[in-house]
C-alpha cells in the first residue's frame, strides 16, 4: 500500500516470527478462532467422553507468577501491547513556545512526577528547509538504483537489520518482540512529535521535486524512518554484545548496522519525501529511544544521555555549510562540540520489569546464537 509508510511492525511476518513465543499456533482454534469445523469436532468429541456423573469439585492450588512471567503466557501481540503501554508510561512529548523557533521535547517521567528532558528538538525555519532543496534534488540521481529498497522499506525494516546479524526469530523469539518494540514505540513518539511542528514536505517548497512514492499525510519532521532505523540499529549495537555495555555509546561510522540505518534515512530523502535535517534530528531521536530502552532494561546504569538538537543549526560547522545528512556526520556532530547540538544532564531511569526480562531472554538468545 503506497501510503502506509509506517507498516513496519509487521516486519517480521515473513518470517512467522513469534509462533515460539507465547502461544502456540497448534492450538489454533482454541484460542477464539474462527474454524467452524474444530469448534463443531471439539463439541461432538466432549458430548462423546462426558457421562451424567457429578464431577468431584477441583481445588486448584495456583503459584503466583510475577508481570514478566505472566507476559511470556500471552498472544504476541497483545504481549507487545503490554510492553508498549510499560514503554510510553515513563514517556511524555512536550510543546514548546517560550521562544521563536517552536520546539518539542522527549521528556523521561520521574517517579515524583518530574518530566527530565531527553531530547529537545528545535524546528528549522522555512528558509533552511528551502536551503536545502538543492541537496534533494541531487539525490534524484539515485532513484532508479534505491527505488526497490525505498518500495520494500516502507513496509518493512527490521529484515535489513537482521540480515546483517543472521537474525532468525524461530531461534530469537524474544529478540523479534524487542524489535517489533523498538518499531513501536519509535513511530508513536515521531508521529507525536511531528504534529508539534506540522512540517513540510519538499515538494511543498518545489513542486518540481515529485516523491516516487505516495507522499504520508503527516509532517516531515522528524523523519519516521530514520527515528525507527537508528532505534533499531542502537538497541541492536547493544542487545547482540557479548557483554551487556556499562554505559552508552555514540553510533559507529564502521558499524553495519548503523550504515544501514543511513542508508534507510537517506533512501527517504532519495524518493523525495524527506529534507536530509528531517534524517538528522530523526537519528537523534532514535538513538535516544533506543538509549531509553537499554536503561529501561536496567542496563547501562540506569540513566539515560539528554541532547538538545537545533535544526536551524544544523550543517553550520559542515565543510561548506552544507546541511546534507550522512553517517560520518551524524557521528561528527554528536562526537564534538557543534552548534547545532548540545549536551543535557544524564537523565535517571527506572528498570521496567517486563521490558528487563524481554531484553534478559533476548541476550540469551544472542549468546546461544551458534548452537
Amino acid at each position: 500500500m503506497l501510503t502506509n509508510s509506517y507498516n513496519s511492525y509487521n516486519s517480521y511476518n515473513s518470517y512467522n516470527s513469534y509462533n515460539s513465543y507465547g502461544a502456540s499456533n497448534s492450538y489454533a482454534g482454541l484460542d477464539g478462532g474462527a474454524d467452524p469445523s474444530l469448534a463443531a469436532a471439539l463439541m461432538a468429541a466432549r458430548d462423546g467422553i462426558i457421562d451424567g456423573a457429578v464431577p468431584a469439585p477441583q481445588a486448584p492450588a495456583p503459584q503466583p507468577l510475577g508481570p514478566a512471567c505472566k507476559l511470556r503466557r500471552l498472544e504476541p501481540h497483545f504481549a507487545l501491547s503490554v510492553l508498549l503501554f510499560e514503554a510510553l508510561e515513563a514517556l511524555a512529548v512536550t510543546a514548546g513556545s517560550d521562544c521563536a523557533t517552536p520546539h518539542a521535547t522527549l521528556a523521561a517521567r520521574q517517579s515524583d512526577g518530574a518530566l527530565e528532558p531527553l531530547l529537545r528538538m528545535d524546528r528549522p525555519s522555512d528558509a533552511d528547509f528551502a536551503a536545502e532543496l538543492a541537496l534533494i534534488e541531487g539525490y534524484g540521481d539515485l532513484r532508479s538504483e534505491r527505488l526497490p529498497e525505498i518500495l520494500v522499506q516502507r513496509g518493512s525494516l527490521v529484515p535489513f537489520f537482521a540480515a546483517i546479524l543472521h537474525l532468525n526469530p524461530l531461534h530469537a523469539p524474544a529478540t523479534a518482540l524487542v524489535l517489533d518494540l523498538t518499531q513501536e514505540l519509535a513511530t508513536a513518539v515521531v508521529q507525536r512529535v511531528k504534529l508539534v511542528f506540522s512540517a513540510p514536505r519538499p515538494h511543498m517548497l518545489d513542486d518540481r521535486l515529485q516523491p516516487v512514492i505516495a507522499c504520508p499525510a503527516h509532517g516531515a519532521y522528524p523523519s519516521g524512518h530514520a527515528t525507527q532505523a537508528f532505534a533499531l540499529a542502537t538497541v541492536l549495537d547493544m542487545l547482540c554484545r557479548d557483554a551487556s555495555p556499562a554505559a552508552q555509546t555514540l553510533p559507529d561510522a564502521d558499524s553495519q548496522l548503523y550504515r544501514m540505518a543511513a542508508r534507510i534515512a537517506v533512501n527517504r530523502t532519495v524518493a523525495g519525501v524527506h529534507f536530509p535535517v528531517d534524517s538528522a534530528v530523526g537519528a537523534l531521536l532514535g538513538v535516544t529511544l533506543g538509549r531509553w530502552m537499554a536503561a529501561r532494561a536496567g542496563l547501562v546504569g540506569g540513566t539515560c544521555p539528554a541532547l538538545a538538537f537545533n535544526g536551524g543549526h544544523w550543517g553550520d560547522s559542515a565543510q561548506g555549510g552544507s546541511r546534507d545528512f550522512h553517517l560520518p556526520r551524524l557521528v561528527e556532530v554528536m562526537s564534538a562540540t557543534d552548534p547545532c547540538l548540545s549536551t543535557l544532564a544524564d537523565v535517571p531511569v527506572t528498570s521496567a520489569p517486563m521490558i528487563s526480562d524481554l531484553w534478559d531472554q533476548a541476550q540469551q538468545e544472542w549468546g546461544r546464537r551458534w548452537s
